[in-house]
């Protein structure tokens, strides 16, 4: 099998609200004994962190990654809450069972405190974010800088970067100083008063979010990644959208306020990019390209309650990275959580090339669809000088490049169905 990076990518958890997600039960007969009621359907977020736990106890996880937005409006007890609730049902983390796993955690907007913004210092409304997560046991934020760090693994190796889009999180919209004292003020006593939560709610969006990453950010990236050789590829996570979401939004500020600047900077690497990130509660798969360059590749995982992505990034013999594969796990209409099918997306570098792989390639594409036993009894012989290993990386090399579709990919080889299509 081709080496791989494995990362896992977990969207936007918004406790304490999610929490109170009802079990997928149309309930229409309030004397239904609730312990019944428990066994026949169980809350989504309780399914899908039981499953993500499965799969960092049973797979090879390189990486879990978190995309912000832990709790709600603010509420920094949501947040202490949430950091305590993902290490110990996840395990992860300084006091966790799988505490060799590095965790990555970016903050969200939600995530900022809105009476925290409004006090002097850049950096304040981020400091009880970083406390709570120690406290848990988990990772700090990035804040004035991306925190970088390589994952390496056998011929596999990506630059894995947190950035911070948070700077203009909180930040007071304008008001004229005609009136900006009288309307500070009857804000105050409204948000002090008895229906406060209510308020907060509504004023919340008063505060602008501007999502931005600093130039300094960007710069950094770029830097570090010219410094390394053309094979590296570059993994970044933040918690907002690279480029705009298909559903019409209508507020201030729906993206990136320089997204347009972090596009172009990845566009001109020179080397493909994959980009994660949440906040729209969707899950697209995008991919941007500019003309003779290479894709970067951006990632959406969609809240909690809908599910998670496994993200596996492909390397070649050569150690360059052929293709990314996006594996949603989704909650269906019945409450039940699945695995769906893999998207495939080739990552435009060249793999490494003998005779063998332009002969079995034409064998694939002259029938059609070829089954794996079928496959290795035309070409596991002395004639051509393979063994079976040789032969499985010469089929996935062929697929990342998208020459080729494998059918049950994610089974063993003897289940691979291959297609080519001239």
């Amino acid at each position: 099998m081709l080496p791989k990076i494995r990362l896992l990518q977990i969207g936007d958890i918004h406790l304490v609200s999610n929490a109170g997600n009802k079990a997928f039960v149309d309930d229409k007969d309030t004397t239904f004994p609730l312990n019944l009621k428990n066994i026949i359907s169980r809350s989504p977020i309780k399914t899908v962190f039981r499953r993500i736990f499965e799969i960092i106890k049973e797979q090879d996880i390189d990486a879990v990654l978190f995309m912000g937005d832990l709790t709600d409006y603010g509420k920094l007890d949501g947040y202490a809450a949430c950091a305590n609730y993902i290490a110990s049902a996840l395990q992860i983390g300084s006091n966790g069972l799988f505490r060799d796993i590095p965790v990555g955690i970016v903050p969200g907007n939600h995530d900022i405190n809105r009476t925290l913004a409004l006090k002097p210092g850049i950096s304040t409304k981020f400091t009880p974010l970083v406390e709570a997560l120690i406290a848990a046991g988990l990772p700090a934020l990035p804040i004035n800088k991306a925190m970088h760090r390589s994952l390496e693994k056998e011929n596999a190796r990506i630059e894995l970067f947190l950035l911070n889009s948070c700077w203009g999180c909180g930040e007071e919209s304008y008001i004229p100083p005609e009136f900006r004292f009288q309307i500070a003020e009857a804000i105050k006593t409204v948000m002090s008063g008895p229906d406060s939560d209510a308020a907060m709610r509504a004023y919340y969006d008063r505060q602008l979010d501007t999502p931005a990453i600093s130039e300094e950010t960007i710069e950094s990236v770029v830097t570090k990644m010219e410094a390394l050789s053309g094979g590296a590829i570059p993994v970044l996570v933040a918690h907002h959208n690279l480029l705009p979401q298909r559903r019409p939004r209508l507020a201030p500020y729906t993206e990136l306020v320089n997204g347009g600047a972090l596009r172009g900077a990845l566009g001109e690497l020179g080397r493909p990019a994959i980009y994660l990130h949440g906040h729209i509660h969707e899950d697209p798969v995008e991919v941007l390209q500019l003309p003779g360059g290479f894709p970067v590749v951006s990632i959406s995982a969609p809240d909690i309650p809908k599910g998670f992505n496994l993200v596996d990034i492909l390397f070649g013999e050569n150690t360059a990275p052929l293709a990314c594969h996006i594996t949603p796990y989704r909650v269906d209409k019945s409450g039940i959580l699945k695995r769906e099918t893999a998207i495939s997306i080739a990552l435009g570098r060249r793999r490494s090339s003998d005779r063998n792989t332009g002969i079995i390639y034409g064998k694939v594409l002259e029938v059609g669809q070829m089954y794996w036993p079928e496959l290795t009894k035309h070409f596991l012989n002395e004639a051509n000088g393979l063994d079976e290993r040789r032969l499985t990386i010469i089929v996935e090399e062929l697929q990342a490049e998208s020459s080729i579709t494998i059918d049950n990919y994610d089974l063993s080889p003897t289940h691979w169905i291959l297609r080519a299509e001239k």
